[in-house]
C-alpha cells in the first residue's frame, strides 16, 4: 500500500497542476530572444520599486512569524472600504481564499456551481472537498447567470462568480 492509497478517491482524482512553460524554454524551442509572458499572474515588467522597498524593509522581521490574523491590514482595509474588519478574509492570493471558502462550506454531500470557461481553481477546490462540481454553460465566454441559477440544487452551498471572469475577461453588467 502506498501513502497515496490512504487519500480519499476524490483527492487522488485531482490532476497535478502543470504550469506554463518558462520563457527560457520557450525561447529555446522557438529560437526567440524577446518573449513577454502574460500568464501565471506574472508581471513581465518585474516588481514595482515600492514592493521591492517594502520587502527590504520587512527583512528585519523575517525571523518572526507575522500576525496571522492580519489585524492591522484588516483595520486599514475596513477603514478604506467602510466595512467591519470581521467582514474581511485575508489569504495568500485568490487561490488560498477560494480554497478556504470551499473547505468552509463544501463537503461530500454538497455541490458548488461555476461557469464553463471560468477560473481553473473553482473545480479543483470543489473536488478537493469531495463535493459535486456543477459546470453551468457559458454565454459568449462569460457567465450565464440564468443557467447558473437554474443549476442550483438543494445541496448547493457555493456559487463561484468572478467579475471580470478569469480567464476570458468578460464582465457582468
Amino acid at each position: 500500500m502506498s501513502l497515496c492509497d490512504l487519500a480519499p478517491s476524490y483527492i487522488r482524482g485531482i490532476a497535478p497542476y502543470v504550469p506554463g512553460k518558462p520563457t527560457s524554454e520557450l525561447a529555446r524551442e522557438l529560437g526567440l530572444s524577446d518573449i513577454v509572458k502574460l500568464a501565471s499572474n506574472e508581471n513581465p515588467r518585474g516588481a514595482s520599486p515600492q514592493a521591492i522597498e517594502a520587502a527590504r524593509d520587512a527583512l528585519g522581521d523575517v525571523a518572526r512569524y507575522p500576525d496571522g490574523s492580519g489585524y492591522e491590514l484588516k483595520r486599514a482595509l475596513a477603514g478604506r472600504y467602510r466595512v467591519a474588519p470581521e467582514q474581511i478574509v485575508l489569504g495568500n492570493g485568490s487561490n488560498d481564499v477560494l480554497e478556504l471558502a470551499a473547505r468552509a462550506f463544501l463537503d461530500p454531500r454538497s455541490s458548488a456551481i461555476y461557469s464553463q470557461h471560468a477560473f481553473a481553481v473553482y473545480p479543483l477546490a470543489t473536488q478537493a472537498t469531495g463535493a459535486t462540481g456543477i459546470e453551468a454553460p457559458a454565454k459568449n465566454f462569460g457567465h450565464d447567470l440564468d443557467a447558473m441559477l437554474a443549476a442550483i440544487r438543494a445541496d448547493t452551498r457555493l456559487v463561484f462568480i468572478a467579475n471580470p471572469n478569469n480567464p476570458t475577461g468578460t464582465l457582468l453588467a
